[in-house]
């Protein structure tokens, strides 16, 4: 059966003591590839996120595209498939270093501009490894301050899953965060700068997602229903990142977060592309 996904296929004959690195961040473990069978298909594959269009060769080569593709080696090549038009063999030199500069220039190069250097310089806890799925304001409020009476210093604190109502409900549970700001005020006072979980999958039998499915912001199947997918807290709807307005309306429950309670930023999850 055809693969309308791609419309070619290119063999990229390997040179003596040729290896390459790249694909997922996943395969680090198996990687450099050439010598043995391999292959993935990053297409719908990214290995949670980890992942990028990107091959290089330590003699210099890559494969670059602007969309997924297949690759595999059989020892004695490296094999493309893909859409014509985006596929990129180029030859930057003629080592590993030489490959990753020149893809850099010409593909991705740098913007410019850092990420907010509290990244690098104080620590980031995490109630998730304290709390699970059970975080609740008392106990956020005792995990800061035991951080600061154990001699560590502050720093970003995020609020890992389950803060909120339902998925998608981007509220904070009344039951186990009765006075939210109350909370980031205290959590500021102590010196902490302080990030929300957030993901894009919405409970299906919810007002949000009742919302959301009349103005047309889920993904959906063939015959027009959303979908529903199983990930590792359950089954969800997921919100269309293709349509500018699904992501115009949960940039702005972001940004009432932010002018609401004072929340500093958020912690991205879930949404792999498997889902």
């Amino acid at each position: 059966m055809e693969d309308k996904k791609y419309n070619a296929t290119l063999r990229i004959d390997l040179r003596e003591d040729e290896y390459w690195w790249g694909g997922a961040v996943q395969d680090g473990t198996i990687m450099p590839f050439g010598s043995e069978p391999y292959s993935r298909d990053l297409y719908g594959d990214a290995a949670y996120n980890q992942a990028a269009p990107l091959l290089l060769s330590n003699k210099g080569r890559l494969v670059w595209s602007e969309e997924p593709y297949r690759f595999s080696f059989d020892g004695r090549a490296l094999v493309i498939e893909g859409k014509e038009e985006n596929i990129k063999v180029e030859e930057g030199g003629s080592t590993l270093r030489d490959a990753y500069r020149l893809a850099s220039q010409k593909y991705f190069p740098p913007a410019g501009r850092a990420p907010d250097l509290q990244f690098f310089t104080v620590p980031q806890y995490n109630t998730w490894m304290e709390m699970s799925y059970h975080p609740t304001q008392d106990k956020v409020i005792a995990y800061a301050e035991n951080i600061l009476s154990h001699g560590l210093p502050p720093g970003i604190l995020m609020i890992d899953d389950n803060w909120h109502e339902d998925y998608g409900t981007l509220k904070f549970h009344a039951g186990r965060f009765p006075d939210p700001q109350g909370m980031v005020n205290r959590l500021h006072e102590l010196g902490f700068h302080v990030l929300l979980w957030v993901c894009p999958f919405f409970s299906p039998d919810g007002e949000v997602y009742r919302d959301l499915k009349r103005r047309g912001y889920l993904l959906k199947n063939p015959d027009g229903k959303p979908v529903v997918r199983e990930w590792w807290n359950g089954f969800s709807a997921v919100l269309d990142g293709t349509n500018p307005e699904a992501v115009n309306w949960f940039a702005g429950e972001l940004d009432r977060l932010f002018e609401t309670y004072g929340i500093d930023g958020f912690k991205l999850d879930a949404g792999d592309p498997q889902y």
